[in-house]
């Protein structure tokens, strides 16, 4: 009977250490990134056509990002030494995107990403926008809004990217 007594008590006061553990755990371990304040939003459908092959891929979805300024440029591919192939004139929540995808760092001031979104310029040529253009998040993190290529994933043969994810 004082065994079994004890052993309430000791099974008491060993949950109690756990929980405590665990709530010390849960305040030192700092979260892996900070969330997108401001994704990008408001799904549409666009035909976009292959400026290669002329294929055209129906009814893609797309959502407009949010970007810090105007005259953003667009680049030929996702790396800041790639060349210019056009521009977004307009700021805020004018612009739309069809992709992210990890490429090289970009830096802008003191905003750093390695974060591209996929898009057509304002004179119809397609290319990348370093993410330090959008509104919200932190450095090197994606757009909580702005998903990757993930249709188009594949093991073994796989088919060729759409355009807007090359």
């Amino acid at each position: 009977m004082i065994v079994q007594g004890y052993m309430i008590y000791f099974k008491r006061g060993l949950a109690t250490v756990v929980l405590a553990l665990a709530g010390l755990g849960a305040i030192a371990v700092p979260t892996s990134y900070a969330t997108d304040n401001v994704p990008c939003h408001s799904p549409a459908k666009r035909d976009l056509t292959d400026p290669d092959t002329g294929r055209v891929w129906p009814g893609t979805e797309v959502k407009f990002c949010n970007l810090t300024q105007g005259h953003v440029p667009v680049y030929a591919s996702r790396s800041a030494s790639a060349p210019v192939v056009g521009y977004l004139e307009q700021g805020g929540a004018a612009n739309w995107f069809v992709t992210e995808m990890k490429g090289g760092d970009f830096r802008l001031g003191s905003a750093a990403n390695n974060w591209w979104g996929s898009t057509k310029a304002d004179n119809g040529r397609w290319g990348w926008v370093p993410e330090v253009y959008f509104v919200g998040g932190d450095n090197y993190e994606d757009d909580a809004g702005l998903l990757m290529p993930g249709n188009y994933t594949c093991a073994n043969t796989c088919p060729r990217l759409p355009f807007w994810a090359r």
